[in-house]
C-alpha cells in the first residue's frame, strides 16, 4: 500500500514538473487552429530521397493523438516504406550549447517501423554545397539560414506494427562545441575550428521491409530543457 502511495505522489509531482515546463517546439500538439502544422515540417525539395514526402503526411481525421488532440498520418503507398519511407520533422529551435534537453514524441507505427533521433545543427560555413539530409537550404519561412547537421542522438526504437499510442522519451546534451571543416571558407584562421551548435530538431521516419502501402501516426512533440 504504502509503496503504491509513493509511485501515485511521484507519478502526479513529475506531471505537474512537466506541466510546469514550456515546450520549445511552437505548435507542437498541433493544436493550432489556423495552422495546425506550423510546429513540424514535411517538406523537404531539396532532398531526391524525400521530395515527394509532404504529399504522404496530412492531419489524421481516423487517428487521435495519446493526448486526445491532434495528430498527423504518414500514409505510404505501396512500394515507398520500403524503399525511402517517409518522415516528419520538427521546425528548428534554438539551443544552448551543452545544456541538456529531455525529447518526447507520441507515436502509433500501425504498419510499418519507425527511426527517432534529436539532431543539433549550426550554421553552414559553406552554403553553396549540395543540400541533402544532412544540409539544409536557407528556410525563410522558419526564420534560420543554411544549416548543416553536427550532432544525432537516436531514441530507443518504438514498437513497430504497433495499434496502441507510444510516448518516446530521449535526453540530448548539446556539444559545447564541434569541429567544422572550414577549409575554403574566407576569413577562416585554420581548416578546423571548434563551433557551437545552434539549433535542435526531432526527427521521425517511417520505414517497412515489405513493399505494401499502410499508415503510421504521430503526434505531440515535446522538447524541455533540464
Amino acid at each position: 500500500m504504502k509503496k503504491s502511495l509513493f509511485l501515485a505522489l511521484a507519478c502526479a509531482f513529475f506531471s505537474q514538473a512537466r506541466a510546469d515546463q514550456t515546450n520549445l517546439i511552437p505548435g507542437g500538439d498541433l493544436s493550432d487552429k489556423v495552422n495546425p502544422m506550423k510546429g513540424v515540417r514535411t517538406d523537404f525539395p531539396y532532398e531526391p530521397w524525400y521530395a515527394k514526402n509532404a504529399g504522404y503526411v496530412k492531419i489524421a481525421t481516423d487517428k487521435k493523438a495519446k493526448n486526445g488532440g491532434n495528430c498527423l498520418v504518414v500514409e505510404l503507398p505501396p512500394g515507398i516504406a520500403g524503399n525511402e519511407g517517409g518522415k516528419v520533422e520538427t521546425v528548428f529551435v534554438k539551443c544552448e550549447p551543452g545544456a541538456t534537453y529531455t525529447a518526447e514524441i507520441d507515436v502509433m507505427t500501425n504498419d510499418f517501423g519507425a527511426k527517432i533521433h534529436a539532431e543539433a545543427w549550426l550554421p553552414d560555413p559553406r552554403p553553396t554545397e549540395k543540400r541533402d539530409k544532412f544540409r539544409t537550404p536557407a528556410l525563410e519561412k522558419y526564420g534560420v539560414p543554411a544549416l548543416v547537421m553536427v550532432y544525432r542522438r537516436q531514441f530507443p526504437d518504438p514498437p513497430g506494427g504497433s495499434k496502441t499510442w507510444t510516448t518516446m522519451t530521449q535526453d540530448i546534451t548539446v556539444p559545447k562545441t564541434v569541429k567544422v571543416n572550414m577549409k575554403g571558407v574566407q576569413g577562416a584562421s585554420t581548416t578546423w575550428q571548434d563551433v557551437p551548435p545552434q539549433y535542435l530538431t526531432l526527427k521521425v521516419v517511417f520505414f517497412a521491409g515489405t513493399p505494401n502501402g499502410g499508415k503510421s501516426y504521430v503526434s505531440n512533440f515535446r522538447l524541455y530543457k533540464k
